[in-house]
């Protein structure tokens, strides 16, 4: 999904202004207030970006800000996207600022909580990744805090409708050695090597996950369904 082509999905021209959609619940407008709210945490996510990014971000000006429905983890949450033009509105910039939520794993831990949960986790893409959004970074307003990074940024993907059983078991090694891959380069390689050991007793426990996810996946589905039908 590129910028030009989300200009063309989420916004619509009126007056001669470029604004986003109004499709509640996926896509609404924001008050007045809460929009300036948005746009001024852009001040202090700037700070976040090295200095070659930071310029070329401060090329782009604000033209609309939107709530936006995300994915399933992230409903409930706050999200919100900014429309911003470079050099005229051919050059769009689609930025989303997304809540960040305490890790699942903070009441296991003995460390002391982080200061910020946008930073945990911008910090923690940047690690796990090879190369990251060049606009990867975080803000904070309103009480809480916010992951910014560009919506949609040239993600590839494939359908997995598509996938036969070779493809699929293919597909699955190559998610699998890019995600170990990253806690590699996060972690002590030797270390989880050790953990992981010569017996397949993870490889079991995380298949047993996998299937039991799923299952669950199904369930929950099948319960939205029946409420949606109501």
């Amino acid at each position: 999904m590129t910028p030009a082509r989300n200009l063309k999905k989420l916004t619509v021209t009126r007056g001669g202004r470029v604004r986003f959609h109004n499709q509640p619940p996926l896509l609404q407008p924001l008050s007045p207030r809460l929009a300036a709210e948005v746009v001024s945490a852009l001040r202090t996510y700037v700070a976040t970006l090295v200095p070659s990014r930071r310029r070329t971000f401060e090329r782009y000006h604000p033209v609309d800000v939107a709530f936006k429905l995300v994915g399933t983890g992230s409903v409930g949450t706050r999200d919100y996207v900014v429309l911003l033009f470079g050099n005229g509105p051919r050059d769009p910039l689609f930025m989303q600022v997304k809540q960040e939520l305490p890790s699942c794993y903070v009441p296991y831990l003995r460390h002391p909580p982080v200061l910020h949960e946008g930073q945990r986790v911008a910090e923690g893409q940047q690690m796990m990744q090879t190369l990251s959004d060049p606009f990867l970074g975080y803000t904070a307003f309103g009480g809480h805090d916010y992951l910014v990074r560009q919506l949609a940024d040239h993600k590839a993907a494939l359908d997995p409708a598509s996938l036969d059983r070779r493809t699929l078991y293919e597909f699955a090694i190559l998610c699998g050695e890019v995600l170990a891959k990253g806690h590699a380069r996060t972690g002590d390689a030797a270390l989880l090597a050790g953990y992981a050991g010569k017996s397949p007793k993870l490889d079991r426990a995380i298949g047993a996950f996998a299937v039991t996810y799923a299952e669950q996946v199904r369930a929950d589905f099948k319960l939205f369904r029946r409420a949606s039908d109501r």
